[in-house]
């Protein structure tokens, strides 16, 4: 029926270009954005996984960094370690030297003097951000590992103790024999004795058998001596070893842990772009569609709205 009142032409042709007007700009806004989800509104369920997902990402490269901080303090203090490892296999040898009554023990015990004295300069050395493993007894809490709950994401987190390289170790002692002839007086016997003191740390014992070498009489009571103290520095090795191979443990696991870490938010990463992320590809392709559809819904309205002037061509 034609009407001019009602262009109910026109009115079809006007919504579908207004549809169509709408489509352009939602895809227009997702090639600009490169998001096919950027809002609420744009799908609340996707939107609202995407930025929980994205807040545990914030939360898991935080704890990432922690980690890495106590991957740091763990590989310093191993590095230390193994250092003053290698130091006192060198006072070992020393004392090997020392065994034997023709060498010059002043000599020895100056030359054990320098490696203790390197001793303690690597303890004092190997801090990392202030936290010294080797230097203090105390019990560092370190950032370990993440977890995942209802509340969020959140640090795991472990003690490793301090050492004070061998703190709690049997203090060593040393007791040699040692005897004395006099013309005068004939021979006399004593004995001369090393012992640390309760509770010394590594570097108590290692700096005083520079001392205790010295003290002896004769060649032969120094030579005994080292005998003597070289038996009781194997128990203090022990205790460095055991602690870097402790510290090596920690050290192993704190890398694996960061990369689990790393690969975990790759992956809720590509989990976010898979709910909001859009598909550039289809959205070009759908763009040059919609362009097409404006520009015929266009001339489909001025087509519909030319109807009323047809009418008035029948008064004519």
């Amino acid at each position: 029926m034609a009407s001019i009142l009602t262009n109910v032409g026109s009115m079809v042709a006007l919504q579908t270009l207004r549809s169509t007007t709408a489509n352009l700009e939602t895809t227009q806004n997702r090639i600009s954005t490169g998001m096919k989800v950027s809002t609420a509104k744009d799908n609340s369920s996707y939107w609202s996984i995407a930025t929980t997902m994205k807040s545990d990402v914030s939360a898991l490269k935080v704890l990432n960094e922690n980690i890495s901080l106590s991957a740091a303090t763990v590989s310093t203090a191993r590095v230390g370690v193994e250092n003053i490892n290698g130091l006192m296999s060198k006072i070992n040898d020393q004392l090997t030297l020392a065994t034997s009554a023709s060498v010059d023990h002043d000599k020895i015990a100056n030359e054990i003097d320098s490696l203790v004295a390197q001793v303690t300069s690597t303890i004092k050395a190997s801090s990392y951000n202030g936290e010294n493993l080797l230097d203090n007894i105390k019990t560092t809490t370190l950032v370990v590992s993440v977890k995942r709950d209802d509340t969020g994401v959140s640090a795991v987190t472990d003690s490793i103790k301090a050492q004070n390289l061998g703190a709690s170790a049997t203090p060593p002692t040393a007791t040699v024999t040692q005897q004395t002839t006099n013309p005068t007086t004939g021979v006399t016997t004593g004995t001369a004795a090393y012992n640390a003191g309760t509770g010394a740390t590594v570097t108590d014992f290692i700096t005083g058998i520079s001392a205790a070498l010295k003290a002896g009489t004769t060649s032969v009571d120094r030579a005994a001596m080292a005998k003597a103290i070289q038996a009781e520095i194997d128990t203090q090795m022990d205790t460095v070893t055991a602690y870097a191979a402790e510290l090596g443990a920690v050290g192993t696991r704190l890398e694996l842990q960061q990369d689990f870490t790393s690969k975990l938010v790759d992956s809720l990463n590509t989990g976010i772009g898979a709910l909001v992320d859009a598909d550039l590809n289809e959205e070009s392709a759908r763009l040059q569609a919609l362009q097409v559809q404006q520009q015929l819904g266009t001339q489909a309205l001025s087509i519909a709205n030319q109807a009323p002037q047809n009418i008035l061509s029948l008064f004519r």
